[in-house]
């Protein structure tokens, strides 16, 4: 990923993981070989439009959930399945599983380079 671009997010999103920009200046983003995708960071308030959250949430959880969510929590990886990992940097430097059905935010590993290490590269991802 180009200087810039890195530059751009960081720039779009105050206190982001310096490990996350820096794994995405050096590898970039998209799917790895393990089927695991890395991408450019999303709001997680977002994750309403996804198909898997309107499916296991009614209109009343979907609401409360993204309420209760911290607002600068991002997006930045899945393996397709129904969650997704996310940074929250006013948590700290952790990586969260949001699971999208029960709605939940739960710590999955302690910094992103050991989230990489575990899950993108021997393919640990949660069941």
């Amino acid at each position: 990923m180009s200087e810039e671009a890195v530059r751009n997010i960081a720039l779009l999103y105050p206190g982001i993981l310096s490990q996350y920009l820096e794994f995405i200046r050096t590898i970039g983003t998209g799917e790895t070989t393990c089927g695991f995708y890395i991408y450019d960071p999303e709001p997680a308030s977002n994750v309403q439009q996804h198909t898997s959250f309107q499916q296991y949430n009614s209109e009343s959880n979907r609401n409360t959930f993204i309420q209760r969510l911290p607002v600068d929590t991002l997006m930045i990886a899945d393996s397709g399945a129904s969650w997704r990992y996310c940074l929250c940097p006013s948590m700290g430097q952790a990586v969260f599983c949001l699971d999208m059905g029960p709605p939940l935010l739960e710590t999955t590993a302690e910094d992103f380079f050991s989230f990489v290490a575990s899950n993108v590269i021997l393919g640990e991802t949660e069941a």
